[in-house]
């Protein structure tokens, strides 16, 4: 009875409060304690470092790799042009017109792909207020 009585008045206290008496019981073992528990926090802050670091360097190749995207996009759309503008200066327009629109096809359904692969990260920080 008394030592759930003991018990019970450990748990009700405050942090600070069983942190004061257990180190007025017994100092090496409280000093050891919180040697770890400073260890402990100072770790987690580490991770937590290398985390936004990580998450920075992810956002610059993720922009890299738009803007790649976006380039090669483009000058496989100028390519195609040209090549229709060959088929129809050489008299076959459907063929060049056929190939002009499935390669924009083509190019514009990467570039969707593209967007969605990348996009629910995006979606995530715009609707948290990122």
């Amino acid at each position: 009875m008394v030592a759930q009585k003991r018990a019970a008045e450990w748990e009700s206290l405050d942090p600070w409060e069983k942190a004061a008496q257990w180190e007025a019981s017994s100092p090496e073992i409280s000093a050891e304690v919180m040697n770890l528990a400073r260890q402990r926090a100072e770790h987690q802050m580490r991770l937590e470092e290398k985390r936004v670091d990580h998450e920075q360097r992810m956002d610059i190749r993720r922009w890299a790799a738009q803007l790649i995207t976006i380039g090669l996009g483009t000058l496989n759309t100028v390519l195609l042009v040209v090549l229709a503008w060959h088929y129809a200066d050489s008299g076959q327009i459907w063929p060049g017109l056929a190939m002009f629109g499935a390669g924009s096809g083509l190019t514009a359904g990467a570039y969707a792909v593209g967007r969605s692969i990348g996009g629910p990260r995006e979606r995530v920080a715009q609707s948290s207020g990122l």
